[in-house]
């Protein structure tokens, strides 16, 4: 609530949405209503943080962690979930560097559950922020109270919120480079946005153009497919196309940021495998 009051004085480019959903104990009934609706009325949401277990930090066995936070990010390692979890964890650690962001790619703690996950079902990039030591002893309890929280912690916390949410509703959006299903005389086929180029060993990559009128260009960003976090960013600038000379598309993962001229940038757009209508395989009712 402290957070909705400093930002609200605040204009951005994108809405900012502060939610307490009911019926989070009792199957995720308020999440899951919101995340449908958003799916019916094809609401655009670009991130959903959903903090959870953020006001401690001592365990119930005495353990205490005070400069760590958790972020819960549901894979695969290129979902929107892990994108927006990379995104959390470079943008907190910069505007607050006291404290280290965990990334987790769970879609939470084992075998538990929270407002996020129904996000996540429906295809939004939504994480988890949990805290590093959690006393189960008072979760769910009445002793559940403000006397068992540590304002400092939490405080550190809603910083971290507040550097994303507001760097997320400044900067552009995403780029698209997702491949297209093209329908043609003769047979179907994906277009794609990754290719080889013309040589058959370049990385040449496509993206389509952004709107906003304040955009300063694109980045380009490289990891190993096994590296949690992206290794390597190059100024593309402001095109829609960028060649990466004896490059291997098939070694490395990719993706495009866009950057306004204030230097906010978007979430990472990642080069995926399309999925054709021949790879599903429709369920069939018994």
């Amino acid at each position: 609530m402290e957070l909705a009051r400093v930002m609200s004085r605040y204009t951005f480019d994108k809405t900012l949405v502060f939610i307490a959903f009911a019926a989070e104990e009792v199957g995720l009934s308020g999440s899951q209503a919101y995340a449908s609706m958003a799916t019916k009325t094809s609401m655009q949401i670009e991130a959903v943080l959903n903090n959870d277990i953020i006001g401690s930090d001592r365990s119930g066995d005495g353990r205490s962690t005070t400069n760590v936070v958790r972020v819960f990010a549901s894979p695969p390692e290129d979902s929107p979930a892990c994108e927006l979890g990379r995104y959390v964890k470079q943008t907190g650690e910069r505007y607050e560097p006291s404290m280290r962001v965990n990334l987790i790619f769970r879609r939470d703690r084992f075998l538990r559950g929270g407002d996020h996950t129904p996000f996540v079902r429906e295809g939004y990039a939504a994480v988890r922020l949990t805290s590093a030591s959690e006393d189960y002893e008072n979760q769910h309890t009445a002793t559940d109270t403000f006397a068992n929280t540590s304002v400092p912690y939490a405080t550190r916390v809603a910083r971290i919120n507040a550097a994303a949410a507001a760097e997320l509703a400044l900067a552009p959006a995403p780029p698209v480079l997702n491949w297209t299903w093209h329908s043609g005389p003769n047979k179907g086929g994906h277009v794609p946005l990754l290719t080889r180029g013309k040589s058959g060993y370049d990385a040449v990559l496509h993206w389509l153009p952004n709107t906003e009128p304040d955009l300063a260009g694109y980045s380009v960003l490289v990891r190993a497919t096994t590296s949690p976090y992206w290794e390597r960013e190059v100024w593309a600038g402001n095109v829609t196309t960028y060649t990466m000379p004896d490059v291997s598309i098939d070694d490395i993962a990719i993706g495009v940021q866009a950057v306004d001229k204030d230097g906010n940038s978007s979430l990472v757009s990642p080069y995926m495998e399309p999925v054709s209508p021949a790879m599903i395989t429709p369920a069939v009712a018994k």
